[in-house]
């Protein structure tokens, strides 16, 4: 199956299965930081069905780069290895399936790219994990920064008082993402 063809399926399955992915909008704006940041090593938490991987999946490929998810549900994580596996992407995504806050200390390398999107309220908990693995002037992404603000409180108190500069891109309609910038 062509990887189009695949992503209007995993479109349509996340649809009617209520499954917690990136839209459109924000998968292209994603690509797109991909493509000038020029992104090598990126790592992803929380990997659902494999949706955004293989979005992110196919920018990378072009630079022979690679992306690392990391994923709690057993059953998105076995989505996710048969749909990267189908969409020949199983050589530049690794899978990680357990507890990313148990997974990310663990890992050694470091990443020009991270992206959160698991766990609202745990958010500056991988937030912490993640900023020793992030090299400087790399960017950093958490989604449903509006949306889900209310479930966040901890992330907004940890930025003021750690006086990490971020911005709030309204992506979506009814949503957004914070970017940072490690400077």
């Amino acid at each position: 199956m062509e990887r189009k063809q695949l992503i209007q399926k995993l479109r349509i399955y996340w649809k009617e299965n209520d499954v917690p992915n990136i839209t459109d909008v924000n998968a292209h704006f994603l690509r797109d930081l991909i493509k000038i940041k020029r992104v090598q090593n990126m790592l992803e938490i929380w990997t659902a069905n494999g949706f955004s991987g293989i979005q992110f999946g196919i920018e990378l490929e072009k630079i022979n780069w690679k992306l690392t998810s990391v994923d709690f549900s057993e059953k998105s994580y076995l989505q996710a290895v048969e749909n990267i596996k189908e969409a020949a992407l199983d050589n530049i995504i690794s899978l990680i399936w357990w507890n990313a806050l148990d997974e990310i200390p663990k890992l050694t390398e470091t990443y020009d790219f991270v992206f959160i999107d698991w766990m609202k309220r745990r958010s500056v908990d991988f937030l912490s994990l993640v900023w020793d693995k992030v090299e400087v002037w790399w960017i950093i992404v958490i989604d449903d920064v509006i949306k889900f603000k209310e479930k966040m409180v901890w992330l907004w108190e940890y930025l003021e008082k750690n006086n990490i500069e971020f911005n709030v891109i309204p992506i979506d309609i009814d949503d957004g993402v914070m970017m940072i910038v490690k400077g």
